[in-house]
């Protein structure tokens, strides 16, 4: 078992400890279908949606991507940050270990928990309210891996900078909200004016949402929100990996 596997394995022992990081994130998604679907015209196909219903067209979709950015803009940053306030970090810094791993293990652990939050929405979602799973399986993961990489990307470069916990949550909070906001999750892009929605486009939930969206309906996926994807996970987690120290 070489370095990365041994610290992914504790960091996800400790992980699982602490119920709060758990239990939202996997709740999350599974409460905002429970709630939508119990709204009835949730559950009735729409014309407009090419007969499918707003259930499995619109709200599948947002609460994957809201959980994925939850996980990633506030849970992985906040719980990295309370490392270097509680100073675990600094005890770290006598070990062999680079930071760099640090980094990787969380991510592996917190990708982990986001399959697990996913497949567990997409299970109850398809047995209490009957809700179509994506058209294109293996397409679906491979976007929810990206999508959920580059906002994680965006979680660790705020972890690398903030000093305490108050502060991750700061700014967590002040990233992901209007992410949500600008990318779709609270009003319908269609709903949006141009210029707002063309902003929420280039933000990392943003395109995951509408990725996300995309092979649930199993459209074509826009090539654009990919590329955003990718921009993100590729800048984001490079300063990150720079900028990221155990003090």
């Amino acid at each position: 078992m070489n370095a990365l596997t041994k610290l992914a394995v504790t960091e996800a022992k400790l992980f699982t400890r602490d119920l709060s990081s758990v239990v939202l994130p996997l709740a999350m998604p599974v409460l905002l279908l429970l709630a939508w679907g119990s709204v009835g015209d949730m559950r009735v196909p729409a014309p407009e949606l090419g007969g499918q219903r707003p259930l499995d067209a619109i709200i599948a979709p947002i609460a994957i991507a809201v959980a994925l950015g939850s996980l990633g803009l506030t849970t992985l940053p906040v719980y990295l940050a309370s490392y270097r306030e509680k100073g675990i970090l600094r005890r770290l810094s006598v070990t062999p270990a680079h930071p760099l791993l640090l980094l990787v293990a969380q991510l592996l652990v917190h990708l982990a928990t986001a399959a697990l939050a996913v497949v567990l929405a997409l299970g109850v979602g398809a047995v209490v309210w009957d809700v179509a799973l994506p058209r294109q399986l293996p397409v679906f993961a491979g976007v929810v891996l990206l999508g959920a990489a580059a906002l994680f990307a965006v979680g660790l470069l705020i972890a690398a900078v903030a000093p305490r916990a108050s502060a991750a949550t700061t700014i967590g909070t002040l990233a992901f909200f209007p992410m949500a906001a600008l990318g779709g999750a609270f009003v319908p892009r269609d709903m949006l004016p141009d210029v707002v929605a063309g902003i929420g486009d280039i933000t990392p939930l943003g395109a995951a949402l509408q990725a996300v969206g995309d092979v649930w309906a199993g459209a074509r996926l826009d090539p654009a929100n990919l590329a955003v994807l990718a921009a993100h996970l590729v800048v984001a987690g490079a300063l990150a990996a720079r900028w990221f120290r155990w003090e």
